[in-house]
């Protein structure tokens, strides 16, 4: 399916790192994320395992009959998403070429926080957590579109060749995985900038909205080539962000503070309460 050539690239990813890992390398412990690479490592290998299956499984899904495929009728379909099964078909071939080279270019998107001379030298937390929210994206991602049997838009459309629309893979319409996948990959690269230059105040949304302009164009060409409807790439944009804030979030190191209760006497007596972020 079309998710395997991204999925082949993060394995390869998680690879190296741990590789990488396993020789030694000590990961800074002034770093803004605290990683545990003993438990991280594992689940990481064992999200990417489950997930194999889980595309294996969505590539074999789908295969409506003759019959099924001629009684469907745009009509049955919520209005705001009729409009992308019946849009001309002409052109979806390009817009799937242009959607699937989108995927790949954002997928390096992180790479430019190299240029952050302290985000660079903290390089291996950001491989590990990168890697790492691809691993749960894709379970996401495959829950998702197991439990649900959302036929893609170009089924319903009669300008498409029959054999297309009978063939597999035609029940994993909802929800995005190309949107959820660029998505997180953005997101991911505005939290973790916003993270390292906490001086940005409330300008680091700025970031966040620059960060779902990926997600719109590769929406927006999943739309114009019938794979998707716009509530799928709605869905994927979301559950995408959620996945590529959240990693970096609960990683994030947490200030140290102190807690120190004081005995008073004199003219009064009690208990004086401190609390001390440092």
């Amino acid at each position: 399916m079309e998710m395997k050539r991204f999925f082949i690239v993060i394995v390869v990813l998680n690879v190296v790192y741990s590789c990488v890992l396993a020789q030694g390398v000590k990961i800074d412990s002034t770093s803004v994320y605290n990683i545990n690479k003993r438990i991280e490592i594992p689940i990481t290998a064992g999200l990417f395992v489950g997930s194999y299956f889980g595309f294996s499984h969505l590539s074999n899904k789908g295969g409506l009959s003759k019959t099924e495929v001629l009684s469907l009728d745009t009509r049955d379909i919520w209005g705001f998403d009729r409009f992308a099964a019946e849009q001309d078909a002409s052109g979806r071939n390009k817009f799937q070429s242009a959607s699937d080279l989108t995927l790949n270019i954002s997928l390096a998107l992180p790479l430019l926080l190299g240029l952050d001379k302290s985000i660079r030298e903290d390089w291996m937390n950001m491989l590990v957590m990168y890697v790492e929210l691809h691993g749960v994206n894709n379970i996401v991602y495959v829950a998702g579109a197991s439990l649900s049997n959302r036929k893609r838009p170009f089924v319903y459309n009669n300008d498409v060749p029959l054999n297309e629309r009978i063939a597999k893979e035609t029940e994993n319409s909802f929800f995005s995985g190309h949107t959820s996948t660029v998505a997180a990959a953005s997101f991911f690269m505005a939290k973790v900038y916003s993270d390292y230059h906490p001086e940005l105040g409330n300008r680091k949304y700025l970031l966040y909205g620059a960060a779902i302009l990926p997600s719109a164009l590769i929406g927006y060409y999943r739309v114009k080539a019938m794979k998707h409807f716009p509530s799928d790439v709605i869905t994927g944009t979301i559950v995408g962000a959620a996945v590529g804030i959240l990693v970096p979030h609960f990683h994030k190191r947490k200030n140290k503070s102190g807690f120190t209760l004081t005995p008073i006497a004199g003219s009064m007596t009690g208990v004086t309460a401190k609390y001390t972020f440092k």
